[in-house]
């Protein structure tokens, strides 16, 4: 007779007593992962982000960015921590002191060797499936964004200009993606 692996699910209370440690644990559908503190180009490119979307969102009265580690709570046993997120003005009533009570408009995460598979599919699906309305992950490596949008099968992508236009009464926001990953890489 085959015994069952029975693997522990956590709820995002339950990980929020995790200590204090360095590093980041978050949950997906009751399933723990755990990823180790970022190196230094993962963070100039955290940065270089939360930088420029600060200065675009508060010239046009749109909303705020927020780096990690800050917490996006979708479900009871689903809560994750984007290295940034942007709100927007009509998603401000769900955003609490602790955290923002599901979607952002945008959700960026900057992938590193041991959050490769986790950003690009458990969070991916997870944010399709909660309606971000943009999921960029940020490849240093490869130098590259991939624009994931709810309901794409496959992402944009894109190597020499990200743009996003939150409002179609304001200009794009627009970044130089060389730029960014000589940045960030230096």
């Amino acid at each position: 007779m085959a015994m069952a692996l029975l693997v522990p699910r956590y709820t995002a209370a339950e990980v929020r007593r995790f200590p204090n440690d360095g590093l980041r644990y978050e949950v997906i559908r009751g399933e723990l992962f755990v990823t180790p503190a970022p190196g230094t180009a993962h963070q100039r490119a955290v940065v270089e982000f939360t930088v420029r979307l600060h200065a675009y969102l508060t010239a046009h009265q749109l909303g705020e960015v927020l780096p990690a580690p800050f917490e996006v709570e979708f479900a009871r046993d689903s809560a994750v921590q984007p290295d940034a997120i942007v709100i927007l003005e009509a998603q401000r009533p769900r955003l609490s002191r602790k955290r923002l009570g599901g979607p952002p408009a945008v959700a960026i995460e900057i992938v590193s060797y041991s959050s490769k598979r986790t950003d690009r599919l458990q969070k991916r699906q997870l944010y399709q499936e909660q309606g971000v309305s943009e999921y960029w992950i940020v490849d240093l490596d490869r130098r590259q964004v991939e624009r994931w949008r709810p309901g794409d099968t496959a992402p944009e992508i894109l190597t020499v200009r990200l743009q996003w236009q939150p409002a179609p009464e304001v200009p794009p926001f627009a970044m130089d993606l060389p730029q960014l990953f000589a940045t960030a890489n230096a």
